[in-house]
């Protein structure tokens, strides 16, 4: 499917007087997911939304969107494509219409997914955006019309959906306690139902998923067994070491120098200047747009805009230059000019201005990959020189 993801904002937070009143619409679908507790036009009128329930308005539609009480919050995700009105009629989840899910625990994930991908696009990234997009409308779809006492003991279902979630995601701090709360259970009666369902301890379980991932990136190169250990979770390489070792009798390295041996392996190098390694290394990304020789920040989300104190709607309204401070607006001119031009921007160190008057340092680089301008900002120490 031709699928076209424009952005996607987690998190978004907007206090009591902040609203989204967009009365044309706009060209595309956007799905919002309420956090918390809010006001949404819909297609019969003025509703009130709960956390958990998601809003699909479909292109021309207007967005009216406000707080009901006080500060509130919504993650969203807008898309469209030649594709993208068949994507919605197959899912068969109606536009402008508030739904409910009984169950909302798969929505976070898929739409971190979804964030991955766009970010990196890998090989064949728009399929999986594709796939993962309808997988996210069709749940939404049956959570929302799913009897509630049917729903009820749909735990093997759930915990399948939970552990392939963790799998996927096996570098991560997973805790017990942050699985037991995704399901909506204590602690002890998740372990206990992950355990039946598994033969093993969600711990266990996790732990041997690492493992199986150190093995592959231990035979493919020489990368050190510290960062093998680091990019799959473990929490030091000392416990990497003795888990490798009780589960496959081996230590690392060892492992290591068999396999690369076997092979006649050489080193990779590690390129430092893609997508992947620039999302790792940086504090803040998201895409951006060049309108007239100015470049706009996009799918920036809130953490970017309360950084800087300002809305987020100030943020992907106002050129990057607007926030720059006077001392540094030269060489911001210089990098807005490389990337007007088609040129790649890497670790270029720039003040910003705050709402509060002060500034905050950066290191600001620019990516393009295909017709997509990507950005990442990591953050700096104010008494670092500037050189």
């Amino acid at each position: 499917m031709k699928i076209r993801v424009l952005s996607v904002d987690l998190g978004v937070r907007r206090g009591k007087d902040h609203f989204i009143d967009k009365a044309k619409g706009q060209k595309c679908y956007t799905l919002y997911v309420f956090k918390t507790a809010a006001l949404a036009k819909t297609s019969i009128g003025l509703n009130e939304v709960n956390a958990g329930d998601c809003l699909l308005v479909s292109p021309s539609s207007p967005h009216y969107l406000k707080s009901k009480d006080d500060e509130w919050e919504y993650d969203s995700i807008s898309f469209k494509g030649s594709d993208a009105t068949r994507l919605v009629s197959q899912a068969g989840l109606d536009c402008d219409t508030v739904h409910t899910p009984l169950q909302t625990y798969f929505i976070d994930a898929l739409l971190d997914k979804i964030v991955k991908e766009f970010r990196a696009m890998d090989m064949l990234y728009e399929r999986v955006i594709s796939s993962t997009l309808d997988e996210l409308l069709t749940k939404v779809v049956r959570f929302s019309k799913q009897d509630f006492v049917l729903s009820m003991p749909d735990h093997s279902q759930r915990l399948r959906d939970l552990r392939s979630e963790v799998h996927e995601n096996f570098a991560k701090a997973w805790t017990i306690g942050q699985m037991a709360n995704m399901m909506g259970l204590s602690a002890s009666r998740f372990a206990s139902l992950y355990k039946q369902e598994f033969e093993a301890s969600p711990t266990e379980d996790l732990i041997r998923t690492r493992i199986v991932q150190a093995q592959k990136m231990l035979s493919a190169t020489k990368v050190s067994v510290k960062q093998v250990s680091l990019a799959c979770g473990f929490e030091s390489v000392h416990y990497f070491h003795r888990a490798f070792k009780r589960r496959l009798n081996i230590t690392p390295k060892h492992y290591q120098n068999h396999k690369l041996a076997m092979r006649g392996s050489v080193p990779l190098e590690e390129k430092s200047f893609t997508l992947d390694r620039l999302s790792v290394d940086s504090d803040f990304s998201g895409t951006m747009e060049i309108v007239d020789g100015e470049i706009l920040f996009h799918g920036t989300g809130s953490p970017w805009a309360d950084y800087l104190g300002f809305s987020v709607d100030e943020v992907k309204s106002k050129p990057f230059l607007n926030f720059v401070y006077p001392d540094d607006l030269d060489i911001a001119r210089e990098t807005v000019s490389n990337i007007v031009e088609g040129r790649n921007v890497k670790d270029v160190t720039v003040r910003l201005n705050t709402k509060a008057g002060d500034f905050v340092k950066i290191d600001f680089s620019a990516l393009i990959k295909g017709n997509t301008w990507f950005w990442f900002a990591r953050k700096l120490l104010i008494d670092e020189e500037i050189n």
